[in-house]
């Protein structure tokens, strides 16, 4: 499996709505993820380890409190099925030209 597999499965156990990005028509409320980062860790003793990506992980709405709260519900839920080393908050945004609001955050995960 890939990184990209694992965390689209892992984000679908709390909304079907979980696309990579861009999403194509998606619903009212949904989340979107694209790779930021990736690396293999290393070690001189033991050589190359598992692989290490970020991600960028978007929640849209056209309702703040909607995107927050999917954003939470995600960010609850990926410890559960994946290795998540850290989750890093970005700033929320509002994009006047599709007028949908983004809560936003970083997910590094280890294979």
């Amino acid at each position: 499996m890939t990184f990209e597999t694992d965390l689209l499965t892992a984000m679908r156990t709390v909304t079907s709505a979980a696309y990579a990005f861009p999403a194509k028509a998606p619903p009212a409320v949904y989340a979107t993820y694209q790779r930021i980062y990736g690396r293999l860790h290393g070690t001189l003793n033991s050589g190359l380890g598992a692989p290490r990506g970020t991600f960028q992980i978007d929640c849209w709405s056209k309702v703040k409190g909607q995107a927050v709260e999917l954003a939470e519900n995600l960010k609850a839920a990926l410890p559960e099925t994946l290795k998540v080393g850290d989750i890093t908050d970005n700033p929320d945004d509002y994009e006047t030209d599709t007028q949908l609001h983004r809560a936003s955050f970083d997910v590094v995960l280890w294979q």
